[in-house]
């Protein structure tokens, strides 16, 4: 993760799940990640099992120009099916993932976290807790809607239980290369 607010909302995420697969919906706190809220979103299976935005935060609907409650996942990207198939794969196997999309703003290329992370409703897991924050700090401006972006890689990451303190500790060099070391990165092939 390139983003330290991507690792913030990966770190609550873990904190909250504690050692089950994923947390409920409904444990999900808007005001532990009240700074983060603009760049957060939820997916949930809409018709037909097709990926839709259930919210989406007021920074990513800037950035896309429209509102996208309601919308397919896949319409962020450039006719690609792969993110949408990576997010179904995130709820099945009950792993969080990473994506890495890009796109341009004029003649600036912008690059994008896309974090996935499942959540449950009680029954099953039915739906993700996403983040899509730049991956460059401070984030170039964007002076017109982006159109999509493109997929240039991904990851599954793994959960290590050793990760999950309270995100709100203060971290320490011990502790910032725990955290480095336990959220590791699992190879799935993709560049």
């Amino acid at each position: 993760m390139r983003n330290e607010a991507t690792r913030k909302v990966y770190e609550y995420w873990l904190h909250i799940k504690g050692d089950r697969p994923a947390p409920l919906r409904s444990e999900i706190d808007p005001a532990a990640l009240r700074r983060l809220l603009p760049y957060l979103f939820i997916l949930t299976p809409g018709a037909e099992g097709v990926l839709e935005f259930r919210l989406a935060g007021t920074r990513i609907c800037e950035i896309f120009g429209r509102e996208l409650r309601g919308a397919a996942f896949t319409g962020l990207w450039d006719e690609n099916p792969n993110p949408a198939e990576i997010a179904r794969d995130v709820m099945r196997r009950e792993q969080p993932a990473i994506l890495d999309g890009w796109t341009r703003n004029g003649e600036t290329a912008i690059g994008f976290e896309v974090l996935l992370l499942p959540l449950s409703s009680g029954e099953q897991i039915d739906r993700l807790l996403g983040s899509l924050l730049p991956q460059a700090s401070p984030a170039p401006p964007v002076t017109r809607p982006l159109s999509g972006l493109s997929l240039h890689g991904w990851n599954f990451l793994e959960t290590d239980r050793e990760a999950a303190s309270d995100p709100t500790d203060d971290p320490g060099p011990a502790r910032a290369l725990l955290r480095f070391l336990s959220t590791r990165l699992l190879d799935n092939g993709a560049t």
